[in-house]
């Protein structure tokens, strides 16, 4: 009646074990994952206008201009002049954002900033900044910001409209 051999022992599927919790991937392993991807990209995207810098080194820097380097960088950060976000316990800051001589803010970037900030986290406007952008023909804005600011703007302007809509 079954003219089909049974398989033998070593040609037989060996069913589906699911893997025990501690060798799966968890959502917070795979968000580190994705954390640390987009880390890597900001810091390949910024790389030729400066980096990334923590908070104690731009101190340093601020230092040699300022009596209080500390307050100048936190008033900076809390009134969103420029944009910081947390990495490793540390607080990261994008070079670009200084002007390299005075290390005081580029008031483009503030004005970017600003105009990001209601749509868009602090690791987000980063990011933001090191990416290609369709409205600057695929250039970052990091990039284009020596070439043409307004247009930065403006491509802030429609990028933080399109995430508002």
């Amino acid at each position: 009646m079954n003219d089909v051999p049974a398989p033998s022992a070593d040609q037989r599927p060996t069913p589906l074990r699911p893997q025990p919790p501690s060798r799966r991937p968890g959502l917070a392993a795979l968000l580190q994952t994705a954390g640390h991807r987009e880390y890597r990209e900001m810091e390949h995207g910024l790389r030729a206008s400066g980096g990334l810098a923590n908070t104690d080194d731009i101190i340093a820097l601020l230092g040699a201009r300022t009596d209080q380097p500390i307050s100048t960088l936190a008033h900076w950060i809390v009134a969103h002049d420029l944009v910081s976000f947390e990495w490793n316990s540390r607080t990261m800051l994008p070079v670009f954002q200084f002007e390299p001589a005075t290390m005081t803010v580029r008031p483009e970037v503030t004005a970017i900033v600003r105009e990001l900030a209601p749509a868009f986290s602090d690791w987000e406007i980063c990011l933001w900044f090191a990416r290609p952008n369709a409205w600057l023909g695929d250039a970052s804005p990091v990039d284009h910001l020596a070439v043409d600011a307004a247009a930065v703007f403006d491509a802030a302007r429609a990028d933080r409209y399109l995430a508002r809509s």
